[in-house]
């Protein structure tokens, strides 16, 4: 009975050693026999990351951390990891290491860089090296949030300096003066609509007859396409031609007419300056002209002869008996 009693003690110390391997081996997530491959990523730190941590792929635990181990010249921290075999990793990986709970409990996810594209992960000199990335853990966000609370406390004492009793009295008539200037400017609107819609009528009119100058202009190419088409501007070219030799004929005829014109101007210059010498002589009193210019008692004389003379015409006519005397043998 004693020796029955101690098989059975013994069976159950045993049975919890097997219950206390297999509790571990389950909760570290070790499946025995199950093949592995192994994975290595690259980061500046680690954070809280240890050996048997998760290694999830989108949520799904694969394997587990194997070793963290820091990189002989100290720049970087080198973590190997095992996954189960034949899980397909995403494409262009990488390796993103942060808190899993509040307890302190951290984990390895690989996902794809596309995921987190902000994220500087520390690439590797080798391709089987993943590039990685860790989020900060408690303490760092600790120390970042005293470190913004103290910021805060610095800009609210220089608030509390800046912001006395006469600058929210200045605030306050800046606010006036906007709420002023804001009425000033609707009632100029106001005042304006009817300007700014005249000038939208305005301006409707100009973009109609714009747009019949348009067809106009586009009536007159097609207008001019067909005149193309129909041979029409060949002649019309032709008529041009035809003009434009003509008018070089014009040309040359008034050009030749000008010489003509040239050379009586120079006849005409002859003569003017001819008359102007007679009219320097009849001045001064040289020739006949001049002396009877100068001398009166000459005109007098003209003028005396000529009255005899035509008294002696007139007596002709009345008593020409007495000057012709006709006598028939």
């Amino acid at each position: 009975m004693r020796r029955r009693n101690d098989v059975l003690v013994g069976a159950v110390i045993l049975a919890g050693i097997l219950l206390i391997i297999f509790g571990t081996i389950f909760l570290r997530g070790t499946v025995l026999g199950a093949e592995k491959q192994e994975i290595r990523a690259r980061f500046r730190n680690v954070g809280s990351v240890m050996k048997g941590n998760d290694v999830k792929l989108r949520g799904v635990p694969i394997g587990r951390v194997e070793s963290v181990e820091l990189e002989p010249d100290g720049q970087a921290v080198l973590i190997t990891m095992s996954i189960a075999e034949g899980v397909r990793l995403p494409e262009d990986p990488v390796v993103l290491l942060s808190a899993e709970s509040f307890f302190g409990d951290w984990q390895a996810q690989i996902l794809p860089r596309a995921t987190y594209p902000q994220y500087d992960y520390l690439e590797s000199p080798t391709a089987d090296v993943l590039p990685g990335y860790s989020l900060p853990d408690m303490s760092q966000l600790t120390a970042v949030g005293d470190e913004i609370a103290q910021n805060l406390r610095t800009l609210s004492d220089r608030f509390e300096i800046a912001f006395t009793e006469e600058t929210a009295l200045n605030i306050r008539r800046v606010v006036e003066n906007v709420q002023i200037a804001s009425e000033q400017l609707n009632s100029m609107m106001a005042s304006q609509k009817t300007a700014i819609e005249d000038v939208a009528t305005n301006l409707r009119q100009t973009s109609e007859t714009l747009g019949v100058a348009a067809a106009t202009v586009q009536r007159t190419f097609q207008e001019v396409e067909r005149a193309i088409g129909s041979g029409r501007l060949e002649a019309i070219i032709g008529n041009v031609e035809g003009t434009t030799a003509n008018t070089d004929s014009l040309t040359a005829e008034l050009l030749r007419m000008s010489g003509e014109f040239e050379r009586v101007a120079a006849r005409l210059d002859t003569t003017l300056a001819t008359v102007n010498a007679l009219a320097s002589d009849m001045q001064q009193g040289r020739g006949t002209l001049g002396l009877l210019m100068q001398d009166s008692t000459l005109y007098l004389s003209l003028v005396e002869a000529n009255a005899e003379l035509q008294s002696l015409l007139e007596d002709l006519q009345r008593n020409p008996r007495k000057y012709i005397n006709l006598r028939v043998f």
